[in-house]
Formats: C-alpha cells, structure tokens, sequence
C-alpha cells in the first residue's frame, strides 16, 4: 500500500470524516478523487490531476474544490524536496482562482492545507 493511502485512512478516523468518493492513481496525468462529510457538515469534494513528478524532487497537481456542489476554487500546487544535511527541505508553492463568496481572504484554505502537512510530517516521523 502506498503511505499517503495509509495517511488517508488515518486522517478519516481522526476528523470523523465520511467518504463518498475516493480515488488515488499516483502518476503523471493521473487523478485523485476525494468527496466526503465531515462530522455532519456541508460535503465537499477535491479532484486533482497530476501533471509533473520527478521521484524525490517535484510534485505538480491542478485541482478543482467544491462545498455542497458550488465550485470553490481551481488551484495549481507545486511540492519541491531538496535533499540538506538535515534531513530534507520541502517548499509548498500554490497560487488559487477562489470564486465568488469562498475567497474570504484565504485563511480557511491556508489553516486546512498547514493542517494536512503537520499531519503529513506526523505520519512520517
């Protein structure tokens, strides 16, 4: 099993989340499908394509949210890794189209994002 599969799992049993829809194909221009509730709340759902990846340098992916069926954003994220002495350095580069009344000044999608990367490096240590 891929370690980001047993990541999601992970993270459903910790925020009580419900999945409708989930599918995870790790490739250049492959998919990953994430649609669920979240304790009782609105549903949303993530739909991404890779579009770069370089094993152990890069990862590029566009993605498309929706909340209860609106279309929230289309956003294009970069993740880059560079080997230090220390371990590895890792940069998050993302640059987001938020529509209509889910712009809000960003700070919901910048809290959820830093929330999954603290997760991210839980699960690794």
């Amino acid at each position: 099993m891929h370690p980001l599969i047993g990541l999601s799992h992970d993270l459903d049993r910790s925020t009580g989340s419900c999945h409708r829809e989930w599918a995870f194909d790790f490739r250049v221009g492959g998919r990953d499908v994430d649609e669920g509730r979240f304790h009782n709340g609105p549903v949303s759902r993530y739909e991404a394509t890779y579009t770069d990846i370089v094993e152990h340098h890069r990862i590029v992916t566009t993605y498309d949210m929706w909340l209860d069926g609106a279309h929230m954003s289309t956003s294009v994220a970069s993740l880059e890794f560079v080997p230090t002495d220390a371990g590895t350095s890792f940069t998050h580069t993302e640059h987001g189209v938020f529509f209509d009344q889910f712009w809000a000044g960003g700070q919901g999608r910048e809290e959820g994002t830093r929330g999954l990367l603290d997760a991210l490096g839980v699960h690794l240590r």
